[in-house]
């Protein structure tokens, strides 16, 4: 089997309102913006639409929905033991095609490692470390409410 490199593309991105404050904000008030990145999820089977993801350098692999498992029909693996936003709770590792970006302009990386809840919570989908921190430098500019992948390529050039 031959190993194709990835092909990776610079991205800029706004923060963004959580898409469930999308329509409700209530005008005059200042509501907190997130680094959300477009994806895609697929299995061998079924894909997502274009959906957001919270980019968290505290979370070591992907974090998605248990709805977003199901509906992908990914394999249920080892459970293990886990805390975040949701506090403790049991998880289950599987794998999962990911697409980063959206309109043309898409990084895909294959299948991937990811973690998804024994039971629904309501906690936003997480992009960790693994894999979009290994391969692009990810700045992050609040006060221009934007962030940046730079592939690691064109980091070790510079």
């Amino acid at each position: 089997m031959f190993n194709i490199p990835l092909k990776k593309i610079a991205f800029t991105f706004p923060y963004k309102l959580p898409p469930g404050l999308r329509k409700k904000s209530p005008k005059g008030i200042d509501v907190q913006k997130y680094p959300l990145l477009p994806i895609v999820l697929y299995s061998k089977t079924k894909k997502t639409k274009v959906i957001e993801a919270l980019i968290d350098s505290g979370s070591d692999l992907i974090h998605i929905n248990k709805q977003i498992a199901e509906y992908l029909q990914l394999h249920q693996g080892k459970e293990f033991e886990s805390s975040g936003m949701g506090g403790k709770y049991t998880t289950y590792e599987t794998s999962v095609g990911l697409i980063i970006g959206r309109g043309g302009r898409e990084v895909d990386f294959g299948y991937v490692t990811a973690m998804f809840p024994k039971l629904e919570l309501d906690v936003p989908i997480l992009i960790g470390r693994k894999p979009v921190f290994e391969e692009y430098q990810i700045i992050f500019e609040e006060f221009k409410e934007r962030f940046k992948l730079i592939p690691k390529e064109e980091v070790l050039k510079l």
